[in-house]
């Protein structure tokens, strides 16, 4: 008997925003519906993932060098494409295998971050991402960059080279005005409102996302 193919979920936000917590919660919601479930994240945790979290965390990229690696944005763009491509082929097994899965970041996060560059435009982000799985439905944590930094600060883990007030500002810019340009090419996205509680935005996102599911047979 063929299996029904599972829906592809991503939380989008700025770092410290929650997509982190969010993910984790929805995918507990939905296995509690004894749903099958796979949760996943970008970067992933293969070989050009590792790659790009090493540059992110400016830790050193081989065992022969004490030198952090510095990318432009421009390679960034490139290797977070090369990452999600093959994250997508993964992404597309599981789907068809009858699982949902649920993806902390994904395209719209390359659109925010990566045309921080003035040489990469939303658009040029957009072709380079051609061809991979598009989400059946995208969630935007919106909340107020300040709040984000006294999360992060509360993290014991490096920093990575974004988390700066003035960067994330313009990356919260980047995320609102690229939304239309993002639900054009890779499926609707609705914004929760990230500021509320853990509980409170967790059940945003299940009336949200149960939406989803009724209105898609299985």
């Amino acid at each position: 008997m063929k299996k029904n193919r599972g829906r592809f979920i991503v939380l989008e936000g700025l770092d410290g925003s929650g997509t982190t917590t969010q993910t984790r919660h929805l995918a507990k919601w939905l296995e509690d519906q004894n749903l099958t479930v796979k949760k996943t994240f970008e970067p992933t945790d293969g070989p050009v993932g590792k790659l790009i979290r090493n540059v992110l965390s400016r830790k050193p990229v081989s065992s022969d060098s004490n030198t952090p690696a510095s990318f432009s944005e421009d390679a960034l763009c490139l290797l977070f494409a090369a990452d999600r491509i093959e994250h997508s082929h993964q992404i597309r097994e599981w789907q068809a295998g009858g699982r949902d899965v649920v993806c902390d970041r994904y395209v719209h996060s390359s659109i925010a971050y990566q045309s921080l560059g003035p040489s990469i435009s939303a658009e040029r982000v957009v072709e380079t991402n051609r061809g991979v799985a598009v989400p059946d439905l995208t969630i935007f944590l919106d909340i107020p960059v300040e709040a984000c930094l006294e999360r992060l600060q509360g993290r014991n883990e490096s920093p990575s080279v974004y988390e700066k007030k003035n960067i994330l500002a313009q990356i919260h810019r980047n995320y609102l005005k690229t939304a239309a340009l993002y639900a054009e090419h890779f499926g609707p996205i609705y914004t929760v409102d990230g500021s509320r509680s853990v509980a409170e935005v967790t059940e945003a996102i299940k009336v949200i996302v149960g939406k989803l599911r009724k209105g898609v047979s299985r």
